[in-house]
C-alpha cells in the first residue's frame, strides 16, 4: 500500500503521553489531503504502552497505524533507526521523524507537508527554556561541535526526509540521527523554527546527563572530522618541533652560543604533544574500522509488526 507520508516516532514507557500524541496527530492530518502511515516504535516498554497502542483507534480516515515492537530496549536513537529501516521497504514519498511525548509539536506537520522539493527539512527550536546551567552547557557544546566539524547542529530529531534519504540511512546506520543528517551533502535542505511544546505528562527526559550523552554521540558521528583535527595538530606540532630542533642545532654547533635552559623542556613538551595527537589519530582509525565492521554485521531488524 502506498502512502504520501510516514510519521516515525519512537517511544519507551510513554503510557501517559503516546495516546495523547496519536490523538493530536490525528487532529492535524485529518485536515491534510494526503495519506499517512504512523509508525510507532515501541522500544521494549515495560509499562502498558504496547497494550494502549494496540487498542488505539484512529479517527483520521487518511491514516493507518503500524506498531514496531522491538525485542529488547535499544535506546532512542537506535529505535529511530529501526523505524527508518522498516520504512525503507515501504512505498511512500516522505517520512517525518518526531518524538511521541508532545514536545515536538504535531501542528508543524501541516507546515512541513506544504514545503516542496526538499530532501531534508529540520525543525529547530526557537529558544530553550531550561535552566542557566543547562543552557550554558548546551551552547558550549554547540560551539565546540562547530569548531571541530565546521557545521552547526542546532536542531533535534524532528525532521522531514525524502525516501531516498531514508533508503540511504537504512543501508548504513547512525549513532546520532540529527548529526548523521548533517553528513548528507544535499542542496535541497531547509531549517524551519518552531516553539517547543511541553510534554503531555511527566517531566522532560532531557537532563544534563542526557545532554552530555547526546553531545558525545554527535561527536562520535563526526569522528572522522575530529580525527583529522588531531592529525593537523600533529603535523603542525611536528613542523614546529623540527624548526625548533634546527634552531638548537644551529645555536650549538654553528653559532656556538648557549642553548636556553627552557629549550629542553619545550622540546619534550612538543614531542609529547605530537605523540599524543598521533596516538589519538591511530587509535581513532582503529576504532572506526572496528565500528564499521560491527555496523555492517549488525544492521538487522529486531522488531515484530502490529497494524491497526
Amino acid at each position: 500500500m502506498s502512502h504520501d507520508y510516514l510519521i516515525i516516532s519512537p517511544c519507551f514507557n510513554e503510557n501517559e503521553t503516546v495516546i495523547k500524541f496519536l490523538e493530536s496527530v490525528d487532529q492535524v492530518i485529518k485536515n491534510i489531503d494526503s495519506s499517512f502511515l504512523i509508525i510507532i516504535v515501541n522500544d521494549a516498554s515495560t509499562d502498558n504502552t504496547l497494550e494502549l497502542l494496540k487498542n488505539f483507534k484512529s479517527t483520521a480516515e487518511n491514516s493507518n497505524l503500524t506498531i514496531l515492537d522491538l525485542e529488547y530496549n535499544v535506546g532512542h536513537q537506535d529505535a529511530i533507526y529501526q523505524g527508518l529501516r522498516y520504512a525503507s521497504g515501504l512505498d511512500f514519498n516522505y517520512a517525518i521523524v518526531m518524538d511521541s511525548d508532545g514536545e515536538d509539536d504535531p501542528d508543524i506537520i501541516s507546515d512541513l507537508v506544504k514545503i516542496e522539493n526538499k530532501d531534508i527539512i529540520h525543525v529547530a527550536r526557537k529558544g530553550r527554556k531550561e535552566g542557566i546551567l543547562f543552557k550554558t552547557l548546551y551552547y558550549f557544546y554547540r560551539a565546540l561541535f562547530y569548531s571541530f566539524t565546521g557545521k552547526k547542529l542546532n536542531f533535534g530529531n524532528y525532521s522531514l526526509i525524502s525516501k531516498k534519504v531514508v533508503n540511504a540511512i537504512a543501508k548504513t546506520s547512525f549513532i546520532q540521527y540529527p548529526a548523521h543528517l548533517l553528513k548528507f551533502k544535499i542542496p535541497n535542505r531547509l531549517i524551519i523554527y518552531a516553539d517547543r511544546n511541553k510534554r503531555y505528562a511527566g517531566r522532560s527526559k532531557m537532563k544534563i546527563s542526557s545532554l552530555l550523552h547526546h553531545a558525545f554521540k554527535s561527536f562520535v558521528e563526526f569522528s572522522e572530522n575530529i580525527l583529522m583535527v588531531f592529525l593537523r595538530i600533529f603535523v603542525l606540532v611536528s613542523v614546529v618541533l623540527v624548526g625548533f630542533l634546527i634552531y638548537i642545532f644551529y645555536s650549538k654547533y654553528i653559532a656556538l652560543t648557549a642553548i636556553p635552559g627552557w629549550a629542553s623542556t619545550l622540546s619534550i613538551g612538543l614531542v609529547n604533544t605530537a605523540l599524543i595527537c598521533f596516538g589519538f589519530f591511530v587509535l581513532g582509525i582503529m576504532q572506526l574500522n572496528y565500528n564499521n565492521r560491527n555496523n555492517f554485521q549488525s544492521n538487522n531488524s529486531i522488531f515484530e509488526i502490529g497494524d491497526d
